[in-house]
This record gives C-alpha cells, sequence and structure tokens, in this order.
C-alpha cells in the first residue's frame, strides 16, 4: 500500500541540525507513528511520504517554513519571576514547563532567559525558525480510522514532533 492523505504512517527518523546536532538528541532513529493530513507532522514531511511504501528511505531538506515554521515574536514574552512560585529560585534557561490555552488544552514553553524579577518564556516549537535534513524509512503504512483521525489532547500532542499514540 503506498501512503496517501488518509493512511496512517508509522516510520523511523532522524532529524539533523547542522554539522553536530540532531533530534533525537542521541543521534539514535525514533519510531513514530500519526494520521495524514491531520497537521500534526510538518507539511514538508508529509509532503514526501506522499507515494511512498514500507521499508522505503528517503532524506529531505525543509526550510523553515515546510518544517516547523518561522520564529513567532509574539509567541515570546516576559513574565513575572514570582509567577514561577516556589521554582523561582530554581528556574534556568532551557528548562519546559506545561500550561493550559484558553480552552484547557496543555501547552509547553521554554525558559529562554531569567532576569532577577523577570522571565523570558518561548511559546514556539523548539525547532522553529530551523533548516533541517530529515532521513526517514517507512515502517508500516494502512488507512487510517476514525479513532486515529480524532484530535489528541494529552500533553505531549501540544509540541511537535509528536510522540506515537
Amino acid at each position: 500500500m503506498k501512503i496517501e492523505k488518509n493512511s496512517f504512517v508509522t516510520i523511523d527518523y532522524l532529524i539533523r541540525l547542522g554539522e553536530d546536532e540532531t533530534f533525537p538528541p542521541d543521534g539514535q532513529t525514533e519510531q513514530i507513528s500519526f494520521a495524514m493530513d491531520c497537521g500534526v507532522m510538518p507539511q514538508g514531511l508529509e509532503e514526501a511520504l506522499i507515494g511512498m511504501a514500507k521499508d522505503e528511505k528517503k532524506v529531505i531538506h525543509l526550510e523553515p517554513e515546510t518544517a516547523y515554521g518561522e520564529i513567532d515574536q509574539e509567541l515570546i514574552m516576559e513574565v513575572p519571576r514570582s509567577d514561577f512560585g516556589a521554582e523561582r529560585d530554581n528556574l534556568r534557561p532551557g528548562m519546559v514547563f506545561e500550561t493550559e490555552s484558553d480552552e484547557g488544552h496543555p501547552i509547553h514553553f521554554i525558559v529562554q532567559e531569567v532576569k532577577p524579577d523577570i522571565v523570558v518564556i518561548d511559546f514556539n516549537h523548539p525547532l522553529a525558525g530551523r533548516k533541517m535534513d530529515i532521513a526517514f524509512t517507512v515502517r508500516g503504512v494502512r488507512e487510517a480510522t476514525p479513532e486515529d483521525l480524532k484530535p489528541c489532547t494529552c500533553s505531549a500532542c501540544a509540541e511537535k514532533p509528536p510522540h506515537q499514540h
């Protein structure tokens, strides 16, 4: 079966961000499963998957626009350090926190900078604004079920790359 827009796909992937940086950070491929055309994966990856079959391999280059998007400055903000309660004294750049959107969905942000009274936080995807090469192998493909197409509400799906369900 070839991958189409209504497929459920499993791939092994490794993202290269320049010479020495990979995702996953250990440089080992990771497996992920997802329904196509649901906005879960980068547009450029989904486009590259169309027409592929099990055991086919490919390496693609993505610009930010077709990967995880450009950095949106409106998603970077300053908040009072006191908003972090007991953790305010242990904050450091790179820490990831979870909060809820106005609709009650979990969303993540990264601490960018810690000042005496202010913390700069970033709601952009960690790979936003980055060019990347993605090496992947199709491990499975089938028609997506109605259950596969339901939007996920778990905290890990608030970020990309999403996890396997």
